[in-house]
């Protein structure tokens, strides 16, 4: 880093300062002029998402609270690690970094790298989607280095683990106190916290658990094991007492969507100190591909219309991972994130299983401007109808023709089901989708142009 790049983040980390002291007042003026000041130091590309937030706050927005607990809630190191490894190490070191390789080369480099560092796991979850990759396999720790210093030479410092189950990666909380210019996002079934490891978590403080759960009890251990749903609770429990930032995902299936969106389900979560939410819709891919586990076009609309009546009136921030599309135009996979499987190999998406380089041959930076890649990128977003971002299950002509072109090959048996065996199931599924959202989507666009925003609006 130069001096003059070194003074610049001193002179940001100033500014930071002032920021958090306004953002833990209970005034709410203050709060807005810590906002407002955070977009001064922003980058062009995310000025206007500060400045919604800043709004949504002026406007008694429960993001008020979530602001809240970031500074007054977490542990001292898992304040300052959130702070210097997302905010200034993501969005402005690394975001500079991004900008500049483009400028200067011409080549991408993604926002957040996913890896999975073993497909190993101590539970058998129905409808796995990284079931059938071989448990045989690690990546070793020389290997996880290699993918953290090349990412952070692009500019990517926010790395999320998956699996397998993560934690059975031994080395992972040595891996991020190594790193400590890193921030480190991990989906879990968090059977493996125990009070040692989340003390442990709360002194490291760049590693931020997703724990998996189902939308109830019932629906939890009938997926994951008698006992699981109680054993998470408690583990959330004891991350909240310890100060340390998490949230939970779940996987969206036709059995428990509806559990998912209940108060009865988000209400004690957020009460635990839950911040965050991920929403996948099920896929079919992994163990048992079954279609009819995937949500209904008018059953995934809805999900998507409760996901906004949540965000606007909940103190946590859930995320659609397909509905939320319309704020990132579009598919993010190859574009904004990559997913290395503990085989190595590079793949666009944790739900495509193809690929085409491995890191233990090439650099990140050429496996992300592969010309699998590209091909990807030159597509998206893959319909005019941003609410249809996946080309697997929304625009499976897409994915045919991609992996036609760049001899795209499946990482592990059955990697290409949605290609074969389900082909012509995808096929009519898409149909709907397309049916439905279609009328709805005109009428998003129609708004946004009448209202003059850049974000959508929920519909129903």
């Amino acid at each position: 880093m130069s001096r003059a790049d070194g003074l610049y983040t001193a002179m940001q980390r100033q500014v930071i300062n002032q920021m958090l002291k306004m953002a833990a007042s209970d005034d709410k003026t203050k709060i807005v002029k810590a906002f407002q000041l955070a977009e001064k130091i922003t980058p062009d590309q995310y000025k206007g998402s500060v400045r919604f937030v800043a709004d949504k706050i002026e406007d008694d927005h429960p993001a008020l609270n979530i602001a809240r607990h970031v500074t007054s809630k977490l542990s001292p190191r898992c304040r300052d690690r959130f702070i210097e490894c997302l905010i200034v190490n993501t969005l402005l070191r690394g975001s500079a970094k991004r900008n500049e390789l483009v400028e200067t080369s011409g080549m991408h480099a993604p926002l957040t790298i996913l890896m999975s560092p073993t497909m190993r796991c101590n539970l058998t979850c129905d409808g796995c989607y990284a079931a059938e990759y071989s448990p045989d396999q690690d990546l070793d720790r020389n290997l996880m280095q290699k993918i953290v210093d090349e990412g952070n030479d692009m500019g990517v410092y926010l790395f999320t683990l998956l699996g397998g189950e993560p934690f059975m990666w031994d080395e992972l909380l040595d891996f991020a106190r190594v790193n400590k210019d890193a921030y480190f996002q991990v989906f879990t079934n968090g059977t493996l916290l125990d009070h040692d490891t989340i003390d442990e978590l709360a002194k490291v403080g760049n590693i931020a658990p997703m724990l998996s759960l189902e939308g109830s009890p019932e629906l939890t251990d009938k997926r994951r094991g008698a006992g699981v749903h109680d054993q998470v609770m408690q583990i959330m429990d004891h991350l909240g007492e310890a100060g340390v930032l998490f949230g939970y995902s779940c996987t969206v299936a036709r059995n428990n969507w509806q559990a998912i969106v209940s108060d009865e389900f988000i209400d004690p979560l957020i009460a635990k100190g839950a911040m965050l939410s991920w929403h996948f819709l099920y896929m079919p891919i992994g163990r048992d591909p079954d279609t009819t586990m995937m949500l209904t076009p008018e059953e995934r609309n809805q999900f998507r219309i409760d996901i906004h009546r949540i965000r606007a009136s909940k103190s946590i921030f859930p995320v659609d991972f397909w509905g939320d599309a319309p704020w990132v135009n579009g598919c993010i996979a190859g574009r904004h994130y990559m997913h290395i499987n503990s085989g190595g190999w590079v793949e666009p998406c944790i739900f495509t299983h193809f690929a085409t380089d491995n890191v233990r041959d090439v650099s990140l930076l050429e496996a992300f401007n592969s010309p699998f890649f590209r091909e990807i990128r030159s597509r998206q977003p893959f319909n005019h109808n941003l609410l249809m971002p996946c080309m697997w299950i929304d625009n499976p002509e897409q994915s045919r023709e991609i992996m036609a072109a760049t001899g795209a090959q499946p990482t592990h048996p059955g990697g290409d089901v949605m290609l074969t065996h389900l082909q012509a199931e995808l096929d009519l599924y898409a149909h709907e989708v397309n049916r439905l959202y279609n009328p709805i989507w005109s009428c998003l666009s129609a708004d946004k142009i009448d209202e003059g925003i850049d974000e959508p609006a929920p519909v129903g």
